[in-house]
């Protein structure tokens, strides 16, 4: 059952792209509102009753921001109970189809991105993933109904990008 006084905002969206099998149904989406700061989440949870004050939550918050992206990018996954698993993934165009091919290429123009991926930790009593997210802290409630106006999208052929490395200054 939801604990949660404050209800979760729906908005229905009417999908309008007529080459979809969805067509003209209403998907639910959430009605996010302003994205909360550091210094906003930071009061926020010393408003909770907490013991330590905003400075001292605002400057371990500061403290993981820069340390949580160091860590990944040396490949340590990082897991903070019981909020879930921070970890990196590769973004490719295309992968390597053979090792001939992967013993050749440079990594650099193989990996597009590198992606901080983040999976919501799955132990039953503090399980926050998906259904059961929804089922322990949220109370729903339909809002609005969003128009959506059809877009038609030309693709022009666009000239390539240039490498920072090979481009004028």
């Amino acid at each position: 059952m939801a604990t949660n006084e404050i209800k979760l905002g729906i908005n229905l969206r009417q999908n309008k792209n007529s080459k979809n099998a969805g067509y003209g149904k209403y998907y639910p989406e959430v009605d996010t509102q302003t994205t909360l700061t550091l210094r906003g989440f930071a009061k926020h949870m010393s408003d909770h009753g907490s013991i330590y004050g905003l400075d001292l939550i605002e400057g371990v918050l500061k403290k993981i921001t820069q340390c949580l992206p160091e860590l990944i990018s040396q490949g340590v996954p990082v897991r903070l109970d019981p909020l879930g698993t921070f970890l990196p993934t590769c973004d490719v165009d295309k992968p390597l189809l053979n090792i001939p091919v992967m013993e050749g290429a440079d990594p650099n123009n193989v990996v597009k991105g590198v992606h901080i991926r983040f999976l919501p930790y799955g132990v039953e009593n503090d399980n926050i993933t998906s259904r059961r997210f929804k089922e322990e802290y949220c109370s729903l409630e339909f809002r609005n109904i969003i128009d959506t106006q059809e877009v038609t999208v030309y693709r022009a052929r666009l000239p390539p990008r240039s490498s920072p490395r090979t481009a004028a200054t």
